[in-house]
């Protein structure tokens, strides 16, 4: 009988939970808050828009609806003058007309929001007054209109009575009414851009960037969307040959800190080759008031698709980094990666190589007959062939994970310049040892002396030249250029 007892009380209990339960998600909101930042702008002559920014609580419940069995609408009241306010009804009133009322009872959930929770409507003038006809126009220079606005939460199924927040504050346009302006807007910050691909791998790009305070603060009160400028290489910005309105825009002219272009789509270009081409992107922020010229912002930082030329690099390094990759030195394998780590031998074959391809205009070839036994990369064969490097040991083998000391270093590189430049002759007269020449390997000290005296490097400014120390990426790509730079030293 004890047992029977229990598990009918088991029973009670998890029935009375769960009737607590959904009541629970039934009517889980009491109070809501207002609207904020209503403002009202001339749209034509007779359209007047309505803006209004969603608190953060509203939009929570605006997710939510369907946990609780509700709808969250909006309702407009508006009065001219010293009139009376129109109050707004909603369609369960049984006075409602849906050609009277309708414009301004809206559900928020099917209306367009931006990333700032800002939402428009709008009112011709025979939503206020259904006498008036579509050639009748609002006289805002002698009337004032007045709007104020509330949410209402209703119930599907009348399981709880409806929950109305406060009124917003009143808006109003018109005669005596300051009309809301902006005279400037930032443009937009950090702007970042990825490449995409599409199902059928069709290639597209997703553009990024961050809102300042000041645009958030400007779209409560006027519409701001952005623009995106595009181009092709060295070619010339879409910007150049279309006006802003022609350039690729927000969608529907909201607000947010994203945007997907695909210029083919866009009628912009025919195809996107990320192989071939580099694809330049800013963009700019507009705002066009009523009647007026649009403001537009300048444009936010230049984005391209093209890979840094390093992911890090010492102060010293940056500046000659990137002046090799102007020069189109800084290879596919090293792009992007941290320059401040040693060079392996294999690396450093293939930039000497692509120096060797920038220098000569010539297409350098691989050695017609001999390889390396642990190493089959053709541009290490390239090197091979201009005689940059002979291998280890007896030549069979290359060790192309080995860093490459700075004594080897200096000999590939003034292989290198031989293999350039016809005739050249590593002239080292009046160059002072090095304190430490005793640490050298016979083959390196000319080389070492002859980048000395022609200031592709000096070594530690001491007056060693550490021979035996790995040779950086960075100290590669920046000794290389000088040698470049300074040809006119030793080509006399």
């Amino acid at each position: 009988m004890l047992k029977k007892i229990i598990a009918f009380s088991l029973v009670f209990i998890f029935i009375l939970s769960s009737i607590s339960l959904v009541s629970a998600e039934v009517m889980p909101i009491k109070s809501l808050e207002a609207p904020k930042n209503l403002s009202l702008r001339k749209d034509g002559e007779s359209i007047i828009d309505l803006r209004w920014t969603n608190p953060a609580s509203v939009m929570k419940v605006i997710e939510d609806e369907s946990d609780y069995s509700g709808s969250l609408s909006y309702l407009v009241d508006w009065k001219e003058n010293d009139g009376q306010w129109h109050t707004a009804i909603t369609s369960k009133d049984p006075n409602f007309d849906d050609a009277i009322h309708g414009q301004f009872y809206g559900n928020l959930g099917s209306h367009l929001l931006d990333d700032e929770n800002v939402m428009e409507t709008f009112f011709v003038i025979w939503h206020l007054f259904p006498e008036k006809s579509p050639a009748d126009t609002y006289d805002l220079v002698n009337n004032t209109y007045y709007f104020r606005m509330r949410y209402i939460l209703e119930s599907y199924d009348d399981e709880f009575a409806p929950v109305y927040s406060p009124y917003s504050e009143v808006a109003a346009i018109g005669k005596n009414a300051a009309a809301a302006s902006i005279t400037t807007l930032e443009p937009p910050k950090n702007l970042k851009v990825k490449i995409e691909k599409d199902s059928n791998n069709k290639p597209y790009f997703q553009l990024d960037w961050d809102i300042p305070q000041s645009i958030s603060d400007a779209n409560k009160v006027l519409p701001v969307y952005h623009i995106v400028d595009f181009k092709i290489g060295d070619g010339k910005w879409l910007s150049e040959s279309v006006t802003w309105d022609g350039l690729p825009i927000a969608y529907s002219s909201l607000l947010t800190n994203t945007y997907v272009l695909d210029p083919v789509e866009e009628d912009i270009v025919d195809k996107v080759v990320i192989e071939e081409n580099v694809y330049y992107f800013r963009v700019a922020f507009v705002c066009k008031e009523t009647g007026g010229n649009p403001i537009v912002s300048n444009y936010s930082n230049v984005v391209s698709t093209k890979v840094p030329a390093y992911s890090d690099a010492s102060p010293w390094a940056q500046p000659e980094l990137e002046k090799a990759d102007d020069l189109g030195l800084i290879t596919d394998t090293l792009r992007g990666e941290d320059m401040t780590r040693p060079i392996t031998r294999e690396e450093f074959a293939e930039t000497a190589v692509k120096f060797y391809e920038m220098v000569t205009g010539k297409k350098a070839e691989p050695h017609p007959t001999k390889i390396f036994l642990d190493c089959d990369n053709i541009e290490v064969l390239k090197a091979l062939n201009l005689n940059i490097t002979a291998g280890v040991g007896d030549g069979t083998k290359f060790e192309p994970d080995s860093y490459l000391l700075r004594q080897q270093m200096a000999a590939m590189i003034t292989r290198t310049l031989t293999a350039c430049y016809d005739g050249l002759t590593l002239d080292v007269s009046g160059q002072p040892d090095f304190l430490d020449q005793k640490d050298f390997a016979g083959y390196a000290i000319i080389p070492a002396k002859f980048m000395a005296k022609y200031k592709i490097t000096v070594g530690d400014g001491k007056g060693n030249f550490v021979p035996n120390n790995n040779c950086l990426r960075q100290e590669a790509f920046a000794f290389l250029l000088r040698s470049y730079l300074n040809g006119d030293q030793y080509l006399k």
